[in-house]
Parts: structure tokens; sequence; C-alpha cells
């Protein structure tokens, strides 16, 4: 059985320190002083908390608006000024230097976010993050999240330990009702997404996924993310923040994990989703006796994520081969 232990407000397990949240942080997210922002993120479908290493990241269409993080006697609340596009002439900028509480930091979320979306149209940054967004908000909070078969742990998974970084870490929990009632023994999913065809052969494209995925399994530490999705997961149903679900889940470690490439507006007339995806079997052929690959189908034209339309890999590229 996987086991962690609460120490000096941190999460450890087996020596480094796991994404989790303290028991006093939790309390006050439920009841406490945090109990405001809890209530509006369960409330802002634009909004979604994140937990770290025993801080929390509030994601505003993909980007951390606001970084909350314990600090005797109380907490540290973090906007990036760089957020601030310097010389807009739609609107003066605020001054934000008056903001010392966690509901001052509230009552200037609707500045914060118009702050966030100019810096998003000057900067043009990547769409990745944003729909990783929607995906959670889909299969985790929106009124179908009882329905799809994939809950979001966490997103921007990185452990500088191992070197591994995924996109979106996924408990697959089938969602027919024999499944929901048993939240033991459950799976998980790794997943990666890539925005347009070009995203895939560029230095952080198909291959290079499985690759780094190959090294990680290679490490031996999958069954510390396991540890980490777990909490971090039943920590979230504990907050409120999966929609009508209320158990506490196990994950089962004998189980061969899944590893999902999620493709975000690919042209199904390119070859190159295909080409690099036998590009990678053909780099990573030991792989596949570790993990599941597969990849996921659209469900119509929506973000949520069903176990009937993950795909093997060799399925998908006899499907779609030209």
């Amino acid at each position: 059985m996987l086991n962690a232990v609460n120490l000096s407000n941190k999460i450890i397990w087996g020596g480094f320190i796991m994404r989790g949240l303290s028991e006093s942080f939790m309390s006050d997210l439920k009841q406490g002083r945090l109990n405001r922002l809890l209530q509006i993120v369960q409330k802002d479908g634009t909004l979604c908390i994140e937990i770290r290493n025993n801080y929390i990241n509030v994601y505003y269409r993909g980007g951390s608006i606001l970084k909350v993080s314990e600090k005797a006697p109380g907490y540290s609340i973090k906007f990036d000024l760089n957020y601030c596009v310097k010389g807009n002439t739609l609107w003066p900028q605020p001054d934000f230097s008056n903001l010392q509480t966690i509901d001052d930091y509230i009552d200037a979320l609707p500045l914060l976010k118009r702050e966030m979306d100019l810096w998003f149209i000057e900067k043009k940054k990547p769409e990745e993050r944003e729909i990783q967004q929607l995906i959670i908000r889909e299969n985790n909070m929106s009124k179908l999240a009882n329905d799809t078969d994939y809950y979001i742990a966490d997103i921007e998974y990185e452990k500088s330990e191992n070197g591994s970084r995924f996109d979106l870490i996924g408990i697959k929990w089938l969602s027919d009702s024999v499944s929901r009632k048993k939240p033991e023994s459950l799976n998980i999913a790794i997943m990666e997404l890539k925005f347009g065809d070009s995203a895939m052969t560029n230095s952080a494209g198909i291959v290079e996924h499985f690759q780094d995925m190959e090294k990680f399994i290679s490490t031996g530490k999958l069954g510390d993310l396991i540890l980490e999705a777990q909490t971090q997961f039943n920590q979230k149903v504990e907050l409120g923040l999966i929609r009508d679900t209320y158990k506490q889940i196990k994950i089962d470690t004998e189980i061969k994990p899944e590893f999902i490439i999620l493709c975000a507006n690919h042209k199904p007339a390119s070859i190159v989703l295909v080409r690099e995806l036998k590009n990678a079997k053909e780099k990573c052929n030991e792989l596949f006796s570790k993990v599941d690959v597969r990849i996921a189908m659209a469900n119509y034209l929506g973000y949520g994520l069903y176990a009937r339309n993950m795909i093997s890999i060799d399925d998908f590229i006899n499907m779609n081969d030209m």
C-alpha cells in the first residue's frame, strides 16, 4: 500500500517532497481564511485550482492567475506582474501594489483577468495550455463530468528529480454504474497534448514525448507519480473540485499505465501524425511492453475523455495510414 507522511507542513514520500497540501492548508480552504477563494473557483468555470508542493496555483485560461503558498503565520499570495502589458492604450493599468490579503486579491480578480487577457493577445500565448484547462473543466467539474471515463488529477506535472514533465495526469475511472461504486483499483493515465500539426515535429514533438516517457519509466519512479496523483485527486475530491464525486480513490500500481496522446485540431488529410507515431514506435519499441499507448479520438466536438475513444496506436495507424 502507498503511504505518505506529513512533516513540517509538507507531504513526504520516500525522501522527496511530493505534491499535496498539509492538513492546515486543507482546513483553511474548506472552512478557514481561504474558503472564499475555494467557493469562487467552484462556481467560476474559467478558474481551476491545481495542487502543488504545499501551495496551489489558481489557473485562468491556462496561466497561473494566483499562487497561494503556506507561509507562517499565514499565506503568501502572488500575482505575476509580468502579465501586465505595459503601455496598453485600451485601459489604464491598475495599481496592484496595495493587494495584501486573500480578500484583496479575490476582489481584484476581474482586473487580474483583464490584464492576463491583454497579455495573451499581446504575446499570442500557445493555445495548448488553455485547452488543458478546458479538458479539466469538462471532465472534472462540468455537468457531464460524472459521465466521462477520466478525471484530471494534475496539469503541467514536472519533477526535477527524474526529469519528468507531462501535460496532464489523469485517473481512469469508468463511468458505468458498477465501476463508479468501486473507487479502488483504478488506473493512471499520463497524457500529452499537441495543438496543431506543427507541434508534432518540433523539439517537443511526439517522438520526443515517447522518448521522455521511456526514460521516465526506466527510472522506476512511476510509483511516486501514482502516489502524488492519488493524493492530489483525493484532496480535490475533499475540496469539492470533482463534481458529484465524494469517494477517496486508490490507484492500482500493478495495472499497466496508459500513455495517451491528445491531438487538438489535427488536420485529417495530413500525414504528419501517422508518420510521427510510426517513428515513435520504431525508436521506442521497448516502451510498449510497459505502458498502454492510446491515441484519443474526439467525442464529436467536446473535450470529454471516454475509454471507447482511446484507440491503440496500431489500430490508429491502420485506420489512418494513407
